[in-house]
């Protein structure tokens, strides 16, 4: 009875070792991640290229913009000499 016990206890670890081999191939239908095609259409890009580039320099320029309008509040809250905050 022992021995019965554990072929069976056996074969049920060789079929889950299968089973989770089976489960952790890759699918080939399943992209992973994202792919550059080389032979892509050289005007589209020229576009992406020129819209991240336009992209980056919106935010720059915005962020500079914070940093400048925060520098003025802070030049004119301390012009005052009390705690709290005078707005004009």
């Amino acid at each position: 009875m022992k021995i019965r016990n554990l072929l069976l206890l056996a074969i049920g670890i060789g079929i889950g070792y299968k089973l989770a081999a089976k489960v952790r191939e890759d699918d080939p239908n399943v992209v992973a991640g994202p792919r550059r095609d080389s032979n892509g259409n050289r005007t589209l890009r020229t576009v992406s290229a020129q819209a991240q580039r336009l992209g980056d320099q919106a935010t720059t320029k915005s962020l500079d913009l914070i940093k400048r309008a925060r520098g003025t509040l802070r030049d004119r809250m301390g012009d005052y000499e009390s705690d709290d905050a005078v707005w004009n």
